[in-house]
Order: structure tokens, then C-alpha cells, then sequence
């Protein structure tokens, strides 16, 4: 697991990469949390300036990803697609009839509202692998009120399993000397559930403020923050 970080979970162990991905090597599974395919060219629609080649950097990605792990199962945690479908959300379809040998999941997301019928793709509104759910928002999260999850509920609601969740675009601040500081994207952990990065390169990084332990990721390592 070159490059990848173990993360345990119980008896079963997570590895953590630097393109955010967490892959359960015991079932073959990789996990894939906001890609955001197309949202470069659905703000580009509306006149807002994006990126020069941001799509094509997120294929690159997420070829890589893939690649990495013959015949796997993908599950996306939601928000795989960003909005309506456009030109560039056609390249997924044919990313799946490259990689055919694999199975694709998508838990469907906020943003999953156009979504294109393709056999190869699962669309699910959550998903149980071993001791995993897999959900798109974590339960009890609210945006407005700044609230990234509700632990009571999980808790109380969710007991027999570990959920892994996107959405929340998880990161974290080191503070340097005086006023230095670097934020990047960041894994999430408790007790209780995990949430990924975002995948896509044209996404943010939110602090959650919560007690955990966290993953930072920068410049192609995975920094484990206590």
C-alpha cells in the first residue's frame, strides 16, 4: 500500500491514500467520496471562470485510483456527478466500459440530480459491505447551523454499524510560526463513523471542529494529526 496510511476499524483496517481514497484491501473495496465530475463545466455555463484542464486532471485522478486496485469494487459516497450532466460528466461512462472487470456503487448525494442511466452503475440511497454503511451526508448534519453530524443520533440510530460518509469536505489547519498556516483536506474518524475527503481537485476543504482523529494530506502524504 505504497504511500497509504492504516487506519483501524475495529478488527478490519482501512487504507488511506493521498488522493483521499480509503480502500478495504480484505473485500477489495475502494471507497471515493465527492468527485464533483462536471462542476467545472456546470459554473463555465453560468460565465464563472474555472481552471484550465481542472476536468481532465480529476479523470487523471481518478484512473489512477482505480487502476490501483485490480478488479475492485467502487463505491462513491456520494456527489459523484455535480448537478445537471454536461460534456465532461460524459467521460465516467466511458471510464466504466474501460475498466469493465469492476463493479461501481454510487450512494446517491445532494448533488446527484441528474444522474445517467448506465448499466455498470449502482444507484443506491445507502450501502452495507461487512461492517460498513455507506450514506452521503452524515445523519443529523446541517450546513447552516454548522453542525457536521449528530453523534446521539448515530449512536442511538445506526449502533451495529460504521459509517463512512462523504459530504462534509473534512479538512484541517496547521499553524506554523506567527501567522503561517496550511489547510488542506483531511480524513475524518471517531468512534462511531468516518468521513472521506472530497475527491475532486475543484472541491474545498471545511474545518469540522469536532474532537477526532484526523488525516491531513499534503504534498502527496498522509499526516496523521492527533
Amino acid at each position: 500500500m505504497l504511500g497509504a496510511v492504516a487506519h483501524s476499524i475495529g478488527a478490519h483496517t482501512l487504507w488511506l491514500y493521498p488522493d483521499g481514497t480509503a480502500y478495504w484491501a480484505e473485500e477489495n473495496t475502494l471507497f471515493i467520496a465527492d468527485v464533483h465530475l462536471g462542476k467545472s463545466g456546470y459554473f463555465r455555463g453560468f460565465g464563472v471562470p474555472t481552471p484550465q484542464g481542472i476536468h481532465t486532471h480529476a479523470m487523471r485522478l481518478l484512473r489512477n485510483a482505480l487502476a490501483r486496485h485490480d478488479e475492485a469494487k467502487i463505491i462513491f459516497l456520494g456527489d459523484l456527478f455535480h448537478n445537471l450532466q454536461n460534456n465532461e460528466t460524459r467521460d465516467l461512462l466511458e471510464l466504466m466500459v474501460e475498466f469493465a472487470e469492476y463493479s461501481f456503487v454510487l450512494v446517491k448525494g445532494n448533488h446527484d440530480m441528474d444522474i445517467p442511466e448506465h448499466s455498470a452503475l449502482e444507484v443506491v440511497d445507502q450501502f452495507a459491505v461487512g461492517p460498513f454503511l455507506c450514506l452521503h451526508e452524515p445523519p443529523g448534519s446541517n450546513f447552516d447551523q454548522n453542525i457536521p453530524f449528530d453523534l446521539d443520533l448515530i449512536q442511538s440510530r445506526y449502533s451495529n454499524s460504521f459509517l463512512l460518509c462523504g459530504h462534509l469536505h473534512p479538512g484541517a489547519t496547521l499553524r506554523g510560526k506567527g501567522r503561517g498556516r496550511i489547510k488542506m483536506k483531511a480524513f475524518f474518524f471517531n468512534a462511531c463513523l468516518g468521513v472521506l475527503p472530497a475527491f475532486g481537485p475543484f472541491t474545498g476543504a471545511n474545518a469540522l471542529q469536532v474532537e477526532g482523529q484526523y488525516y491531513g494530506i499534503a504534498e502527496g502524504r498522509i499526516l496523521p494529526l492527533f
